[in-house]
């Protein structure tokens, strides 16, 4: 004890413990007030009760000695705010020529970690200007990649670390990942690892303890931190690969997760990027042997948004399941289960492997999601759907390119009648329908008749046949088309194999075929053209004219739109003769086109009467 200190001691005025304090308070010392910051002892004044301290900013600052003894705290001379008080010009010359000095003695001076913040409050004002610091600490990132010891965080919201230069700098990450205590920290810790992988000897070796630790802390966390565990599986695995070594055996696998929490997984895992989500649809197969997978990864074909509908749809054609993906969405389109997400995908993948899929359809799902959500209060979730509309020149042209002139004129009435788009846009939208379609003109008049029935009208024997037809071709033609395929896999590398290549694009063909098959038996008709009216040509009815110029005479029997059979003279309703006719009474005369291109000639109806079976 200083001697001056034990005579105030022996006095009574101070106490022997705060007496041992004081006396390692002795000018030169520096120390560290929360309030005042960093300063230095000027002199003492011991019978006037009272240290003068030279505070930064603040010097001869008085404090009486108890005071000083409870609040005070020593650092260390080469503390960097002790420097920073006694030399500031050295540490502005470090700054300038040695910036990872200057952050290694900051870490030093904090128990070798420290906020990006805290290093800022240290520096920022005092030892680099508050112009340049910014700058200033990009420079020092990019020095400090060559100082392994010190560990510059990804995030703003983590900490610098420096670490024991003395033991091996693997050895202190798997430390440090050991010693993590919640499933965020280690996920960070990993992908340090990940990071300076090149600083392990033996990372095969070293890393197993942080292998069996992921593995027992998503067994003891997937309950609770469902999304953390996977997280913390997926990055294992990734590391795994790039070591190009195996799990320690018994380790939880991803497939094992997903397995165990299926009923909970498409809720937990929105929010991955894409490349995660990627991984886990890739591991399905394996959660869920012998083709169990398919309806599973289904499942979440519409719970999951916009990032895993392309992860799944890619996961699916990569197994050649492609037909079960088609029929999967044009069941939901037809139940108008689709998410925004999910038509927007289509809409982008439809030259691609949303091209089997991609008609009408769409069309009028993406409309009745639109609808749907102007009806609660929207739009909240479909600003989206209505931007696709909008911003896609060619989507609507594409769309109805194709498609049933009952189809389109539905389409079009949708997109008129409604008021899900202002006027203009409206207008531009039916253009783009009109420019592929000029038929549908007469569309944009507000006064266009409404139809009274849009179904499609068919013979009973021809709807049969239909319905044979997409039985044959889901039956038959697409499951051995599906073999085809598979055969034509097992032969090897697939860029060269023309006969995968070719399969495929049959596989395209024949979906393509089944929803527009399935689209017209959905709006078909069935008759026996039975007690059809007689008075004027109609559906169902035989008519006999004759040409007035040669006099040749003919018959034509006006059926439904699959019955045509030109050797026998019966036409479809829909055919541009039957449309020329219908109406028409005895006598009345009319131009009907002939086989010359643009050619027509002028007939006269001469009896009408009902068709026979």
């Amino acid at each position: 004890m200083n001697p001056e200190v034990q005579n105030i001691v022996a006095a009574g005025k101070l106490p022997a413990a705060d007496g041992e304090k004081l006396s390692k308070l002795e000018p030169g010392t520096f120390v560290l007030h929360k309030s005042w910051g960093v300063g230095r002892i000027a002199e003492w004044d011991l019978l006037g009760d009272r240290l003068l301290i030279d505070f930064e900013g603040k010097p001869g600052h008085p404090l009486k000695l108890t005071f000083a003894i409870s609040s005070l705290e020593i650092i260390s001379p080469d503390h960097l705010l002790a420097r920073r008080l006694a030399d500031l010009d050295s540490l502005k010359e470090m700054a300038a020529k040695n910036p990872p000095a200057l952050v290694e003695l900051a870490l030093k001076s904090s128990g070798n970690t420290l906020h990006l913040d805290d290093l800022e409050k240290l520096l920022k004002g005092r030892i680099v200007s508050d112009a340049d610091y910014k700058k200033w600490w990009e420079g020092a990132k990019r020095a400090l990649k060559t100082h392994r010891h010190v560990v510059v965080p990804a995030k703003r919201s983590e900490k610098l670390v420096l670490r024991d230069q003395a033991e091996n700098a693997g050895t202190q990450m798997v430390k440090s990942f050991l010693a993590a205590r919640d499933l965020k920290t280690k996920l960070a810790t990993l992908a340090s690892i990940q990071k300076d992988i090149d600083l392990f000897s033996d990372p095969k070796t070293e890393l197993i303890p942080v292998f069996q630790d992921i593995s027992d802390s998503a067994r003891k966390s997937v309950k609770l931190n469902l999304k953390e565990c996977l997280q913390l599986l997926l990055a294992r695995d990734e590391l795994l690969e790039n070591l190009t070594a195996t799990a320690p055996m018994g380790s939880m696998k991803i497939s094992d997760l997903i397995t165990e929490t299926k009923e909970v997984l498409a809720d937990s895992i929105k929010g991955l990027s894409a490349s995660l989500l990627g991984r886990i649809y890739r591991a399905f197969p394996e959660a869920f042997p012998n083709r169990g997978w398919v309806p599973e990864i289904l499942h979440h074909l519409t719970k999951t948004g916009g990032r895993a509908v392309a992860e799944i749809a890619t996961v699916l054609d990569a197994n050649d399941e492609l037909d079960v993906l088609a029929d999967a969405l044009k069941k939901s389109l037809r139940n108008r289960m689709l998410s925004a997400d999910l038509l927007i995908w289509m809409a982008r993948e439809r030259k691609g492997l949303a091209e089997s899929v991609f008609d009408i359809d769409l069309g009028h799902a993406i409309l009745g999601v639109i609808e749907s959500d102007h009806m609660e209060g929207g739009p909240k979730r479909t600003g989206r759907l209505q931007d696709l509309l909008s911003d896609d020149k060619t989507l609507l042209g594409e769309m109805v390119a194709e498609a049933e002139d009952e189809d389109v004129r539905l389409l079009a009435k949708r997109l008129i009648n409604g008021s899900l788009f202002d006027e203009l846009t409206r207008r531009s939208l039916m253009a783009r329908i009109i420019k592929v379609r000029p038929e549908m003109e007469a569309m944009m008049d507000e006064n266009a008749g409404a139809h009274k029935d849009d179904s499609l009208i068919v013979s009973w024997e021809s709807l049969e046949k239909k319905k044979q037809e997409l039985e044959d071709l889901v039956n038959v033609k697409i499951p051995d088309n599906k073999k085809e395929i598979q055969i034509a896999r097992d032969e090897g590398d697939l860029r060269e194999n023309g006969g995968y290549k070719a399969a495929r694009d049959q596989q395209s063909v024949l979906l393509r075929m089944q929803g527009k098959m399935e689209r017209e038996l959905r709006n078909a008709r069935g008759t026996d053209f039975a007690n059809v009216p007689t008075d004027k040509v109609g559906i169902g009815t035989v008519v006999d004219v004759e040409d007035l110029a040669s006099g040749a005479k003919d018959t034509f029997t006006i059926l439904g739109a699959w019955d045509g059979d030109l050797d026998k003279n019966i036409i479809s309703y829909l055919s541009e003769s039957a449309k020329a006719l219908i109406g028409k009474a005895v006598g009345d005369e009319l131009e009907l086109s002939t086989d010359s291109h643009h050619v027509t000639r002028k007939v006269k109806v001469t009896a009408i009467r009902s068709f026979k079976p």
